[in-house]
């Protein structure tokens, strides 16, 4: 059993319908791609081998039990998708570890908002949150009822996500759609006695703004001339923001950038509050 893919799509299954939807997200994702696609489902038997009653015949149930899981998997989607190129593995360990190890050499990995084993009151499982975390390919995480989408939506933060505007644009033109690159920032307060910034102060810093939103978008916009990429800024709450704008969207696409020094945050809080609360798939890339 090999637990590294090949390079290609990666998604997480378990039988719930969560992943379903991801593997089949996952499985048009490849074919726009024209790449492989392995499912990986994973079953910790370390709490099974554990315990004084059962051996290895329990062992052994639980991984025909997983393998039947991952062959139903791979049946329906080679169904759906015959020209598809496809393999999945049942790995014995923990499920976002799996993932993570299959995708260290996979362009994409994708997962469902959560599997069987979360409570059904979380909007987003341990596993999709250690994945996005951690990945060192960019994540999707994809929500049982999606939509059609008008544009692929894209957050721009600062220069530094020339790489996610590239994927957003890579993704654009799997998907046929045109791009809309969003900058969202808040006022800056100079004087605390002050609740609201003065309005020339204000409209000097939006021109800076829209400075950092040209130097990020212009030059990536001239490498794909095909594809419209409508950039705006606007100002606000990031997150509420995001959100909002993702009704309209078949994807939104998100930096995960380096944790701060002393502090180790994997993921910061626009990007937690889109995973919870996006109203379509949303794509975490690392820069």
């Amino acid at each position: 059993m090999n637990s590294r893919s090949p390079a290609g799509v990666v998604a997480g299954v378990d039988g719930s319908s969560h992943a379903a939807a991801a593997a089949e997200w996952a499985a048009q994702e490849a074919e726009r791609r024209d790449c492989a696609l392995h499912l990986v489902h994973a079953v910790n038997t370390g709490t099974i081998t554990l315990s004084p009653r059962a051996g290895a015949a329990v062992t052994d149930l639980v991984l025909q039990n997983a393998q039947a899981v991952l062959d139903e998997a791979l049946g329906k989607l080679q169904a759906a998708h015959p020209d598809l190129r496809l393999t999945g593995d049942v790995v014995p360990r923990d499920a976002a570890a799996a993932i993570l190890t299959a995708a260290e050499h996979a362009e994409l990995a994708v997962v469902g908002t959560r599997g069987h084993g979360g409570f059904a009151s979380l909007l987003l499982g341990s596993v999709s949150l250690r994945v996005t975390a951690h990945a060192t390919c960019p994540t999707v995480v994809v929500r049982v009822t999606q939509q059609a989408g008008e544009h692929v939506l894209v957050a721009i933060r600062d220069e530094r996500d020339s790489k996610t505007l590239r994927f957003a644009i890579r993704e654009a033109i799997g998907f046929g759609l045109p791009v809309r690159a969003l900058h969202i920032w808040s006022p800056v307060v100079a004087d605390v006695g002050h609740m609201a910034p003065m309005m020339d102060e204000l409209g000097e810093e939006a021109k800076l703004h829209e400075q950092l939103l040209s130097r990020t978008v212009d030059p990536v916009r001239e490498e794909y001339p095909e594809v419209e990429v409508d950039a705006r800024e606007l100002s606000g709450a990031t997150a509420a923001t995001l959100v909002e704008a993702s009704q309209r969207a078949a994807l939104l696409v998100i930096a995960r950038h380096q944790p701060a020094a002393h502090f180790g945050l994997r993921l910061g809080t626009a990007v937690h509050a889109v995973l919870h609360h996006a109203h379509c798939p949303v794509a975490v890339v690392p820069v």
